[in-house]
């Protein structure tokens, strides 16, 4: 059994899928001008030419695209209106194909599949091209947004132009078609990225941490992957912790979000670093979410820090500690109690940032639903 080029495939079973394919810019929707890196509305559109069906075990899913370009832009300019276009967009596409199921559809022969387009009713999946700068916050965002959505999603990203040799993006999008059409067995918004190890992973959209200076490797926190192809094969091994779990219906009680409906979020983010000042300004902030060392600590001895723990409790702001492990207690530690701050459960920094702005923006207490498994949550998400 084999699949050509040109979308024919010879013996075996075969099936059509269908697979929107959002292009919102970022590398992988950009072209390179002399030195200078810049996005161009259908840069990407040729990946799909490259894909036209795939097969697993005598098994072929020819494949059809719904195409859409919502906007285009470096994702580096992403702002809090940015998501929530996104999310418009993809509410819009899910919405149009009503799903009643999967859109899968086993043909008779390859007459039925070109007789309509009835065919093609429903949808299988949703591939999100995006740039890698803001990837980990647009997959958070949309991984708690449409964590209980029917339809599963995978973003795709590059880390050069796909004209680049360098570039990962091809292989990327062929693993997320892979992954919809044979290996995604649970709702979610996930992430398939390939490093520079050459092995193709695919993550949890919330489990995405934020990339290391001068790296444009992707990495789930703690290692929590959601599987793997074993490399060189269509081979998918799923991660243990997310075996015969499922992310929606173990949740009896889950909050309605909503997308940001205004640029900036209304949270103080703080870093801790040798010699750092707290910040005395509070306007417009509604929560904290105060970061960690590796180590879950963070400097307890800053002369400031009273003066800007009791001006949080004495406004009311919420202020969340992100980074602790509660396998290890350091002395510096206390100060979390002393100062009432209110420790997550182990997170992604980045998908703690935007739960927390989508519980805000959608009215709810973020004191009762941050450390409160919601859809999109890891598997191991509680106190």
């Amino acid at each position: 059994m084999f699949c050509l080029g040109n979308g024919l495939f010879m013996f075996g079973r075969r099936s059509v899928m269908n697979i929107a394919v959002l292009f919102t810019g970022g590398t992988i929707g950009s072209t390179l001008a002399g030195n200078v890196i810049g996005t161009k509305t259908g840069a990407a559109d040729g990946l799909l030419d490259t894909l036209s069906c795939v097969e697993r075990d005598g098994h072929v899913e020819e494949i059809t695209y719904q195409v859409y370009h919502p906007y285009t832009l470096l994702s580096e300019n992403s702002t809090g209106l940015t998501i929530a276009q996104l999310a418009q967009s993809i509410r819009e596409v899910v919405s149009e194909a009503k799903y009643t199921g999967s859109a899968k559809v086993a043909l008779g022969n390859k007459g039925e599949a070109e007789d309509g387009t009835s065919v093609f009713t429903g949808l299988d999946g949703v591939i999100i091209m995006h740039g890698t700068d803001t990837l980990a916050y647009s997959a958070a965002a949309m991984g708690y947004l449409f964590g209980d959505c029917d339809i599963p999603m995978v973003f795709v990203s590059s880390n050069y132009v796909l004209t680049d040799p360098r570039a990962n993006g091809a292989y990327n999008f062929q693993y997320a078609v892979q992954f919809l059409a044979f290996d995604c067995k649970q709702k979610g918004v996930y992430v398939s990225y390939q490093n520079g190890d050459g092995i193709p992973r695919i993550h949890l959209g919330t489990a995405i941490i934020g990339h290391q200076p001068y790296s444009d490797e992707v990495y789930s926190v703690g290692g929590m992957e959601y599987g793997h192809y074993e490399k060189g094969t269509k081979c998918f091994v799923a991660g243990k912790m997310y075996y015969a779990w499922n992310n929606t219906e173990r949740l009896t009680d889950r909050p309605s979000l909503q997308a940001p409906d205004h640029w900036d979020a209304p949270i103080g983010l703080i870093y801790p670093h040798p010699g750092m000042r707290y910040p005395m300004n509070f306007d417009g902030i509604q929560a904290i979410l105060h970061h960690t060392y590796h180590a879950g600590t963070i400097c307890s001895e800053t002369p400031e820090a009273d003066k800007f723990f009791y001006e949080v409790a004495n406004r009311k702001i919420p202020i969340f500690l992100c980074g602790m492990d509660a396998d290890m207690v350091y002395e510096s530690t206390y100060v979390y109690e002393k100062y009432g701050m209110i420790v997550l459960p182990m997170a992604s920094p980045v998908a703690m940032y935007m739960k927390l702005w989508l519980l805000l923006c959608s009215g709810y207490s973020a004191k009762e639903w941050m450390t409160k498994p919601i859809p999109g949550d890891l598997p191991n998400f509680s106190i």
